[in-house]
């Protein structure tokens, strides 16, 4: 009870503190305010936005350099009371059987948590009038920060080591990229979110509290370079060379890259990336295959639809054991924008694990059925409050409750988030 206390305490005295600063952030992420309709990253929501309707409409011209970001925090509890654990002597390393952390990845433990003190600083670029440049720095600190850290980069030594943190506490740059844009043209350079499934890792841009399943086992993010495309205002499309999950750890990881997105109606938005090459973990050869699919339905003005489907297949040799890898699944959300302050959400995941320890670290050949229900609640233009409540269940039997007591198939746990704005 004290822990839940200070807790809550801990959630009011940042709220009231940031809540004078906030002016003009804006509302509830599902608020419909692009008046763009094409391919590129354009909402006038965002404050880095590419793009601004004041430019045409107003008279205004709105500046390319920006600062801003969110803290994230929250309360998540499960049926068994369980913690996190970590391996011993391990600087760390976080068990992922234990608790009730096996599949939910961003809560780290039962009560009260910082998830995400995120900063994004730098200039957006326009290339409509020839070459501009500019860049992105992303700072992020707090449980969920061990998800975008990258070998060779946080992790300096090699990919199984957590660096930067400990604990239940890490920091990461999340982004870091140069930026330039030429006409239809745009090119980015450095660390950036790998563009695979629709679970994004910021607070401030996902429904959900908990992250999806199949976040596990496709890259966060990439080291490297891509160019984009843009054909026209339906089409674009993308390529270069990256390290998924990587920043220059070794001339031998390799990937290409590429993606194509297509605004096929008003309404459906499809988005398609794929990244295969050849990477090294713990001195074995990986030769990697990772897809993915999304399509974006928006049914009316209240009700929108996504779907996602995501793969990764592996060969893991001959340095060590032979092991062919599939990960494979599928994410079902349905959003209901009941106002311009309150929506309401549902998600169905499934996930297959066949032959790959990472990242649900189950038996060989099992799967994973989730089902959340959530809402979006923003009594203010900067700050979003997040419940969910969300039932897990495999056909593994030791991966809930893994130390306290029998184990379990499934678990029924849940909580809430505030996302503060600034």
């Amino acid at each position: 009870m004290r822990k839940f206390i200070l807790g809550m305490l801990g959630v009011a005295a940042t709220v009231f503190a940031l809540q004078a600063t906030q002016a003009n952030v804006n509302a509830g992420v599902f608020e419909e305010c692009s008046p763009c309709d094409v391919v590129s990253e354009c909402n006038p929501c965002d404050d880095a936005a590419e793009c601004d309707p004041c430019d045409a409409v107003c008279g205004k011209k709105k500046s390319k350099w920006f600062f801003n970001g969110h803290v994230e925090s929250g309360l998540w509890a499960n049926e068994y009371g369980q913690n996190s654990d970590y391996y011993p002597g391990r600087h760390g390393t976080f068990d992922p059987d234990s608790g009730n952390t096996a599949v939910l990845q961003n809560v780290q433990h039962t009560g009260y948590q910082l998830n995400q003190a995120y900063f994004s600083a730098g200039k957006s670029v326009d290339g409509r009038y020839g070459w501009d440049f500019g860049g992105t720095a992303d700072f992020t600190f707090g449980t969920d920060a061990r998800i975008v850290q990258a070998a060779g980069f946080e992790k300096l030594n090699g990919h199984d080591a957590t660096g930067w943190g400990s604990g239940d506490y890490y920091s990461a740059f999340a982004q870091a990229y140069f930026e330039a844009a030429y006409k239809k043209w745009n090119f980015k350079a450095g660390k950036f979110y790998a563009p695979f499934g629709s679970q994004v890792y910021k607070g401030s841009d996902s429904f959900f509290y908990s992250f999806a399943p199949t976040y596990g086992f496709v890259p966060a993010t990439a080291g490297g370079a891509y160019a984009t495309y843009t054909v026209n205002n339906k089409l674009a499309v993308y390529g270069g060379w990256v390290q998924p999950d990587q920043f220059g750890e070794t001339s031998e990881d390799n990937a290409f890259l590429g993606g194509v997105v297509f605004q096929a109606t008003k309404r459906l938005n499809l988005h398609y990336a794929t990244a295969f090459g050849k990477n090294t973990n713990n001195g074995a050869d990986v030769d990697y295959f990772v897809n993915s699919l999304v399509a974006t339905y928006q049914l009316n003005k209240k009700w929108k639809y996504v779907f996602d489907f995501s793969l990764k297949n592996a060969e893991i040799g001959p340095k060590a054991t032979d092991v062919h890898a599939l990960d494979y699944g599928f994410n079902n959300e349905l959003i209901y924008q009941y106002s311009k302050k309150l929506a309401f959400g549902a998600r169905y995941a499934y996930v297959r694990d066949k032959g790959f320890a990472y990242p649900l670290y189950w038996n060989d050949n099992t799967y994973l059925h989730s089902i959340s229900l959530g809402a979006n609640y923003a009594p203010t233009k900067w700050l979003v409050i997040k419940p969910e409540l969300r039932y897990d269940v495999t056909d593994d039997g030791t991966t809930f409750n893994w130390n306290g007591g029998e184990s379990s198939k499934h678990q029924l746990s849940g909580g809430f988030s505030t996302v503060v704005k600034f």
